[in-house]
């Protein structure tokens, strides 16, 4: 199964839905951190990020500019935030989907799911 990375500052909403995920099948990193986050796109080569915006180093919306740059649109990214005014901020990035918290689980499985398909029809077909 695909990886997916859960960029999340807290623990108990990082690891409930990691453990959800897992229990999909996916294989699932957790950073705490935006930086983090980012030195772990690069290493596990996710197939998705869901993204908080408000961690303690940068910002999701830094995060989420800087993945834009490196991936372009190649790498989904699912914002989950409890800031509704956020989803603003995000718009030029382009996020795949934009969750308030609490999240879900059953539409995020489904978006997750969702992009990751379309992902690998986008890399068929190129």
């Amino acid at each position: 199964m695909p990886a997916i990375l859960i960029v999340e500052d807290d623990p108990t909403i990082a690891e409930l839905i990691a453990e959800r995920l897992k229990n999909e099948g996916y294989e699932v990193y957790i950073a705490f951190t935006g930086k983090d986050g980012l030195k772990y796109m690069d290493e596990s080569n996710p197939a998705c990020i869901t993204l908080d915006i408000h961690l303690p180093d940068i910002s999701g919306v830094e995060v989420l500019k800087e993945v834009r740059q490196k991936k372009e649109h190649s790498l989904p990214v699912i914002i989950i935030t409890s800031d509704e005014t956020a989803r603003k901020d995000v718009e030029p990035y382009s996020p795949e989907a934009f969750f308030k918290k609490p999240v879900d689980f059953q539409k995020l499985k489904n978006v997750i799911k969702n992009v990751i398909e379309e992902k690998k029809k986008n890399l068929k077909s190129e």
